[in-house]
């Protein structure tokens, strides 16, 4: 399939039932931005009425055999799922359920020049709770997270999977994002970042689990979620930043998801009617 005959965007998320009440929310909240885009899940919910939350443009998918056929399935779900699409589609996104849309994605819809899109893993907080994350020479502040991944190469797409059934992989503490950090450092793949910006595009946006620790100073303005210009000799952020993508991450913990929890009542109200049901 040419380039010119393929569609220009599919968003996909697999979930277990846990998690699935996570799903409806980031699906909810991003069908307020992108009502039009092509939407799948992957779940193992099999409940009508549970599934009858989701918005009706979501198409569901079986998640069950994929997990009966492949036990680490959970690890090296981006490479998998995106292959099925990846032909078909000019970007493929892949995003975590346990995640929050909060402002259009138009930017990574609509920038063409990576192969892979890429959100980063560090924040202010996470390292005093889980620890360190860094390798292969890549610095904590340069590791990359996968709770949310834009693919535009097959090339790309069929490599990560390969190397997520490899001996290699096994090895790996987070097996499928450190081989996305590997690939995206050594590999021949244009990358871009895009918690970096862009001055160019006149984009300042956080996407994930960067503005994780900056929840306390977040600020609606102008109707979106910004985390304000540090101050000081070094100041961090360097820029005021809006965040488009929430992501909770953290494992099964009680309080997951909980935003009344994280942000000022502004925001709670703004958050509220993003997660809302969506027709």
């Amino acid at each position: 399939m040419t380039s010119s005959t393929k569609k220009p965007v599919i968003v996909f998320s697999a979930c277990d039932d846990a998690n699935f009440p996570h799903a409806v929310r980031m699906f909810n909240s991003l069908t307020k931005f992108h009502p039009d885009v092509d939407m799948v899940l992957w779940t193992t919910m099999k409940n009508s009425e549970q599934l009858k939350k989701l918005p009706s443009k979501v198409v569901v998918e079986d998640l069950s055999p994929l997990i009966e056929a492949d036990s680490m399935f959970f690890y090296r779900q981006k490479p998998v799922l995106a292959k099925k699409y990846i032909k078909s589609y000019d970007l493929v996104l892949g995003l975590d359920s346990d995640q929050i849309i909060t402002g259009n994605l138009t930017y990574i819809f609509e920038t063409k020049d990576y192969d892979v899109g890429t959100v980063l893993n560090w924040n202010r907080i996470d390292p005093q709770r889980y620890g360190i994350v860094a390798g292969w020479g890549i610095a904590p502040a340069e590791y990359f997270n996968c709770g949310l991944v834009a693919m535009r190469s097959e090339a790309f797409v069929h490599h990560w999977e390969v190397l997520c059934f490899t001996p290699q992989f096994d090895r790996l503490q987070y097996k499928e994002q450190d081989l996305l950090n590997i690939l995206s450092y050594y590999g021949n793949y244009n990358v871009r970042c895009f918690d970096h910006g862009d001055k160019l595009a006149k984009m300042s946006s956080w996407w994930g689990l960067i503005a994780k620790g900056e929840y306390a100073n977040a600020k609606l303005i102008n109707d979106e979620i910004v985390i304000e210009k540090g101050q000081g000799d070094k100041p961090f952020p360097p820029a005021d930043m809006i965040i488009k993508v929430i992501h909770f991450a953290g494992g099964n913990d009680a309080a997951k998801g909980n935003y009344r929890l994280m942000f000022n009542d502004d925001i709670v109200k703004k958050l509220d009617f993003l997660v809302s049901p969506t027709v």
